[in-house]
């Protein structure tokens, strides 16, 4: 019964002639741009794949970063409710803070350009963002609701005097409100998603 089982699954493997039809198809003209670019991204996994990693991760948070606030294009309000400040302090903590620093500030740019949101208090908040990547890379081991909730306050702290030396009553109500609002919902979300994404990053 043993000998009469086996026989029977060496019966149903392909024979030669049908693997050597089969295995054709991988070297047809038409399917060799495939065929080459499935090797090459084999190739690039094996010898290149923790950099793979590290620009997935960088993509994820810089998205994360820039798509929380596209209210922006259709609400003119202060973004307060952002989490450009949670991905920056996570970009710094995983690749330093030179990579912090930068990751910051084109996130913040981005994310201006992204939602029609440019104006000249630009020169406050983009280096503001570029601050707290910077800093927070050399926390690496602190608490990090306590860490992210410090960084948001030096956010605050770094971009908003350009607006508080304002003459403007509206804007100086834009930045109590913003204040207000960043710096609460900051908190919560390093109280909720903080260690989750920082083990998944770090």
């Amino acid at each position: 019964m043993g000998i009469a089982l086996h026989l029977q699954k060496w019966k149903s493997l392909p024979s030669p002639g049908k693997l050597a039809h089969s295995l054709s198809f991988l070297f047809e003209k038409k399917n060799r741009p495939l065929v080459l670019g499935f090797i090459a991204g084999l190739l690039l996994l094996f010898f290149f794949g923790h950099y793979v990693k590290d620009i997935i991760i960088l993509a994820l948070l810089a998205a994360i970063g820039i798509l929380s606030t596209i209210y922006k294009r259709y609400m003119r309000v202060p973004p307060a409710v952002e989490l450009v400040t949670f991905s920056t302090v996570m970009a710094g903590l995983a690749y330093g803070p030179v990579a912090g620093a930068v990751f910051g500030a084109v996130v913040t740019l981005i994310a201006e350009v992204f939602n029609s949101g440019i104006d000249a208090f630009i020169v406050g908040y983009i280096p503001a963002r570029a601050i707290v990547g910077f800093t927070s890379a050399f926390f690496p081991t602190s608490d990090i609701v306590t860490l992210g909730l410090l960084m948001s306050l030096l956010y605050n702290a770094v971009a908003q005097p350009l607006y508080a030396l304002q003459s403007d009553a509206e804007l100086r109500f834009k930045l109590i409100a913003f204040v207000l609002i960043n710096v609460p919902f900051n908190f919560i979300i390093f109280s909720l998603l903080g260690e989750l994404v920082k083990g998944i990053v770090v």
